[in-house]
């Protein structure tokens, strides 16, 4: 009966030590990895540009404006994008995953955003005068007072999207899916 007491305290022990040991290695590997990342991250955002830092370039905007009329919410939180300098790439294209990215304002002309995934991004008084957007998916984006004159949508889904008095004069909407968006003041092509 001794033994048998003594091999259970004995196994209590050891499961007990290296239970702690485990933990206190999990947590000394999650602070060196969360070390890692935040330094890896303040030297991403200590080499950019004026051109990449969207902060810069939006701070001459007058404030946002109330965009609770968006008919879709989000869970995706707004995105740091990088814009390609204009000269810097042949197609002048953007990062091809900018879903839930708060781009209100911009000037996005010349841009190639073919085939890009805007899902939920909020493109509020957005300037894409010409921009092609063919095959984009823009459901649940906000483009209220967007200027889309000329744009290219052809193939794009702007299922549910919130085009209230967007300019889209000119645009190519062949094939483009509209269902559930609101287009209510939006300037159509036809």
């Amino acid at each position: 009966m001794y033994q048998s007491n003594f091999r259970s305290g004995i196994l209590f022990t050891l499961a007990a030590v290296l239970t702690g040991a485990t933990l206190v290695a999990g947590v000394g590997i999650y602070l060196g990895l969360k070390t890692v990342d935040t330094s890896t991250k303040s030297s991403e955002t200590s080499n950019l540009t004026p051109q990449e830092d969207i902060s810069s370039e939006t701070s001459h905007l007058t404030p946002q404006e109330d965009i609770s009329e968006a008919p879709v919410e989000t869970l995706v939180p707004p995105q740091k994008v990088s814009v390609v300098p204009p000269d810097s790439s042949p197609k002048n294209q953007l990062s091809k995953n900018l879903g839930g990215a708060d781009l209100q304002g911009r000037d996005l002309r010349g841009r190639n955003l073919s085939n890009a995934d805007l899902g939920g991004a909020n493109l509020r008084n957005a300037n894409l005068s010409g921009v092609d957007l063919s095959s984009a998916k823009l459901g649940g984006a906000n483009l209220e007072k967007a200027n889309l004159i000329n744009a290219n949508l052809s193939h794009a889904d702007l299922g549910g999207a919130n085009l209230r008095n967007a300019n889209l004069k000119g645009a190519n909407l062949n094939n483009t899916r509209l269902d559930g968006a609101n287009t209510k003041g939006a300037t159509l092509p036809y």
